[in-house]
């Protein structure tokens, strides 16, 4: 255990593990490692917490450090999305708002044996292959998007990572005004995704019923 300091909580953030929760900066719900304020008791996912120390920050697909600005408006460079924070780059106008910048370098999906990579710019100018090979829509060349270079794999971030990819199913969570501990399934579709989260009342007499989300 070891604290550090955040720039909102006065309290010392502490290093807590295997609690499911939504960080209070990305949003995303996790099961991973967390840093939780002693007094309102709110959580940061680790990844949040070493992205913004201050200072310059890398990024595997960018030449040049990065730096955080939280008045920043402008577009991500990555996924094209309005951002109104983002880590920008000073020596160009390279652009990541704060959920481009945490993706995973590298992701399995069962549309490929292989591991697939996190690429900046699509360089085939051949225009079948401009397409998603799990949701089989078109894809913005000019967009991050995961591939194998192996098989000519080329998918969609979202389509890869889905709604919750830091989410281990089967967890407990007590976080719903729920009277019982819950565990966590998931409604997945054939291509692999997780359309929404289903909990299962555990350890409760007689009949209750599951909640989504």
């Amino acid at each position: 255990m070891k604290n550090v300091w955040h720039e909102l909580c006065r309290e010392p953030l502490v290093l807590v593990s295997d609690k499911v929760f939504e960080c209070a900066k990305c949003r995303h719900i996790s099961n991973t490692f967390a840093y939780e304020c002693s007094q309102c008791e709110s959580k940061r996912c680790l990844r949040c917490v070493i992205a913004l120390t201050p200072g310059a920050q890398t990024c595997l697909r960018h030449e040049h450090p990065l730096f955080f600005y939280k008045d920043y408006q402008g577009h991500c460079d990555a996924c094209g999305n309005l951002t109104l924070a983002a880590f920008c780059c000073k020596d160009c106008n390279f652009v990541l708002h704060f959920g481009c910048f945490s993706l995973p370098i590298t992701a399995h999906h069962k549309c490929d044996e292989h591991l697939l990579s996190l690429t900046a710019h699509d360089d085939n100018s051949y225009s079948e292959s401009h397409y998603c090979d799990i949701c089989e829509e078109s894809r913005d060349l000019n967009r991050w998007f995961y591939h194998c270079a192996i098989c000519d794999t080329s998918v969609h971030v979202n389509c890869v990572l889905g709604k919750y990819p830091f989410l281990k199913l089967g967890s407990f969570f007590e976080g719903i005004d729920h009277p019982h501990p819950l565990t966590i399934s998931a409604n997945i579709l054939s291509t692999g995704i997780v359309q929404h989260l289903v909990f299962h009342s555990v350890g409760s007499i007689g009949p209750c019923g599951n909640l989504d989300l």
